[in-house]
């Protein structure tokens, strides 16, 4: 068969095992428009860097871009309907995104699917969200399937008590998400705050493991009543994903997304791929840049991964692991 008729074959089976999953939890396809004007984008929160969308314009000189993320415009379509969340919402999608990388060699045009719930914030729900998450890379049979499970708070409120920069904040989420204790340190350094609080700091990065030794090591560091309210939220949450937790990880440093994320953060790995093949958190506030209150949670994966990733694993096992 020609190589290429093979990875679109692989391509719409990944994507019809992945919409078959959405379907049975009562996850509605809907589709945006290719085109959405910048304002949309350059001034909402949003988690899409303004450098790495494609821009076009139009005969009248008004600017648009090529669809960079999915959860903006279908916040913003419910917004139009509701000011305020009376019922639930589930929505799946699949759809191709825009960005252009730092990385030449990846493409600017990806092909991204993923589901957006519009629901209170509960343990339920969330734990809900993360076992669909689960089952999805399932049914794709990966092998050493791992969540990771963070929350924006615990960050946001412990450096709520250093008198910090934005660029300083910055550069410390940098530092958190790369592990670096040294960088970390120095920047403490520079600061006049409680040592107290600076090196409960210096400790997010070592957050990261098993869910019963994490959260009992962030009980201890924690300063404030909001925090250990966060701990018991996740605490909540796992104890609801008991069945799986040796596929859990805590992981206090995952700060990297919290634009417009508002609350628990997860990502998927599997076994033998560098990198996340699914991503996903909280955003209840993104509805209020739209004057509406439509809290919500998803996750999204990129397909493109999803299939090297299956190549990975059956390359690494010589032979077929899924059809």
């Amino acid at each position: 068969m020609n190589p290429d008729l093979m990875v679109v074959e692989k391509f719409e089976q990944v994507i019809n095992t992945i919409s078959k999953r959405f379907s049975t939890y009562g996850f509605q396809r809907i589709k945006t428009p290719a085109f959405e004007r910048y304002d949309l984008y350059s001034k909402v929160t949003s988690s899409v860097n303004r450098k790495e969308m494609v821009k076009v314009i139009d005969p009248s000189g008004e600017v648009f871009v090529l669809r960079p993320d999915v959860t903006i415009p279908i916040t913003q379509e419910l917004s139009h309907s509701e000011s305020e969340l009376t019922s639930e919402h589930r929505f799946y999608y699949v759809e191709e995104v825009f960005r252009i990388s730092s990385d030449p060699t990846e493409k600017i045009e990806r092909t991204q699917a993923g589901i957006e719930y519009f629901c209170r914030r509960s343990p339920d729900v969330d734990a809900e969200t993360i076992y669909l998450a689960l089952q999805t890379m399932k049914d794709l049979a990966f092998d050493d399937i791992k969540i990771e499970i963070g929350h924006t708070a615990f960050f946001l409120e412990m450096i709520s008590q250093l008198p910090l920069t934005e660029f300083q904040i910055d550069k410390l989420k940098a530092s958190i998400q790369a592990k670096n204790s040294a960088e970390i340190g120095e920047l403490l350094s520079t600061v006049d705050a409680d040592e107290a609080i600076k090196q409960a700091v210096m400790q997010i990065p070592y957050l990261y493991g098993k869910p019963e030794d994490v959260l009992k090591r962030a009980k201890e560091i924690a300063t404030t009543s909001r925090m250990q309210g966060t701990i018991s939220y996740i605490e909540d949450v796992c104890r609801q994903l008991k069945d799986y937790d040796e596929q859990l990880v805590i992981d206090f440093g995952l700060i990297n997304r919290m634009d417009y994320y508002s609350g628990i953060l997860f990502q998927g790995y599997v076994g033998h791929f560098g990198k996340p093949v699914l991503m996903g958190g909280r955003y209840d506030r993104l509805g209020h840049e739209f004057g509406a209150d439509l809290p919500a949670i998803g996750f999204a994966c990129e397909i493109e991964s999803l299939v090297k990733a299956l190549d990975n694993q059956k390359g690494r096992k010589g032979e077929a692991t899924w059809k």
